[in-house]
């Protein structure tokens, strides 16, 4: 009887430990999925800004033109002083550049597909491309034009 209870015993020692080594390696792909995830959405969050930005102007007399775009953490400006920009998304600047002129940096603000930011001597509001923000601010525009 013994000898039936040490084989029991073991069995169950190497089932129990088994189980513990199971539980261990859920905890642990639980752990990478939560730091994946946590990887991609701040690889998503930089990729938002990407895109064409308008200055649409309705109070000081109609205005819609292309201004910048973004790519990445590079930007082209249409006209202007400064050519190009480099986008730090972590301080929320872009580093201005131009053949012609200093490099200067600005801060911008972001908000629901507008960025706003002085990269002309004067503030202003960028509508991003295909944004409810951009869609509406047109839209005014139109009805303004008409």
């Amino acid at each position: 009887m013994n000898f039936t209870y040490l084989i029991v015993e073991k069995y169950l020692s190497v089932i129990i430990v088994e189980k513990e080594c199971f539980v261990m390696k859920k905890l642990l792909s639980l752990l990478l999925a939560t730091l994946s995830t946590i990887i991609l959405v701040s690889c998503a969050s930089q990729d938002k800004l990407d895109g064409d930005y308008y200055w649409i102007d309705t109070e000081n007399g109609l205005r819609n033109e292309l201004s910048f775009s973004i790519k990445g953490t590079e930007g082209t400006i249409e006209k202007g002083e400064y050519d190009k920009f480099i986008v730090n998304s972590k301080n929320n600047t872009f580093e201005l550049t131009g053949e012609d002129a200093s490099t200067k940096e600005v801060t911008y603000k972001h908000s629901d597909g507008v960025i706003t930011v002085d990269i002309s001597g004067t503030e202003h509001g960028y509508y991003k491309e295909g944004t409810d923000a951009y869609k509406e601010a047109l839209q005014k525009y139109n009805e303004l034009k008409n």
